[in-house]
């Protein structure tokens, strides 16, 4: 990685809007007290839409070397990189900036953190899956399915013409796509792995809905994004069904490991560690609301 000569201590960030409850600073700085690093700080700072690149050129984003991009500033993170990685490529989208011969690599971890969190909860090699929901985590949610080795994907969407580019995403690369219409949304998860991908108000409402049905389908996992209040009224529906779930902690752990691999030149963050630390601070934050 390139990066800004002299500049100590190395100075990272998260930025987005809103930011402030973000947990990345939580999980990088525990991972720098755990290694013993020292030279390094982690910051955070409001991004609005369409300010990126200038928060780059002319805010303190000129001293950070590397960057972790939450909504609405991914697509702006791909748009302004010379280089990009491959997942970034395919989704149009990057949570990771990290400065690159001159200019900035965009890298998409979300992707990852999404695999990581459904293997960890037993879905190895599912040949089915599904997403609920549309936009871009959806997007992240179905390239981690097609990655897992899922064949066949089920989709479904309050707004059904939302799925027209996870369609063609699943298509390009020899995925059978059905779409569940949103009246029948329950049948998703008839498939091996899941993933809610749902803001937390439709959350609730679809999981009203499906504790209201005499039995529901139990996949062998169900990834649900949500984290804060947990459990998440998704992920407690399955698990009111007797099915396993993860949480979206889990998967925001994972893809800070990546960033923190990218930004340090680390072989590997400690996962554990900062996943308690996480679990520690939404703890303290419900304690004091």
């Amino acid at each position: 990685m390139g990066g800004i000569e002299g500049l100590s201590p190395r100075r990272f960030a998260v930025v987005g809007s809103p930011v402030a409850h973000s947990l990345s600073p939580v999980l990088h700085r525990t991972a720098y007290e755990v290694l013993g690093i020292t030279d390094a700080v982690y910051e955070r700072h409001e991004v609005p839409s369409g300010e990126l690149a200038s928060f780059l050129r002319h805010g303190e984003g000129g001293q950070l070397l590397g960057l972790s991009v939450t909504m609405p500033g991914k697509p702006e993170a791909f748009a302004l990189a010379g280089e990009r990685d491959e997942t970034s490529r395919q989704l149009g989208i990057s949570n990771t900036l990290l400065r690159a011969n001159g200019g900035w690599r965009a890298e998409n971890h979300d992707v990852h953190g999404i695999v990581a969190a459904l293997r960890d909860h037993g879905a190895h090699a599912p040949r089915t899956g599904a997403v609920l929901g549309s936009g871009a985590t959806a997007s992240s949610a179905l390239a981690a399915l097609m990655q897992l080795g899922a064949r066949t994907v089920l989709l479904s969407a309050r707004n059904p013409h939302k799925l027209a580019p996870l369609e063609d995403l699943a298509h390009s690369q020899g995925v059978a796509v059905t779409r569940v219409p949103w009246d029948r949304h329950h049948e998703v998860l008839s498939a091996e792995a899941v993933v809610s991908a749902l803001a937390v108000d439709g959350a609730r409402a679809v999981a009203e809905q499906w504790r209201e049905l005499d039995r529901l389908p139990v996949p062998t996992v169900l990834l649900d994004v949500l984290y804060d209040p947990w459990p998440a009224p998704i992920a407690a529906a399955v698990q009111g069904a007797g099915g396993e779930v993860a949480d979206g902690l889990e998967m925001l752990v994972h893809q800070a490991d990546m960033q923190l691999r990218s930004m340090l030149g680390i072989p590997s963050a400690p996962v554990a560690q900062m996943l308690s630390a996480a679990r520690t601070e939404l703890g303290s934050r419900r304690a004091g609301s």
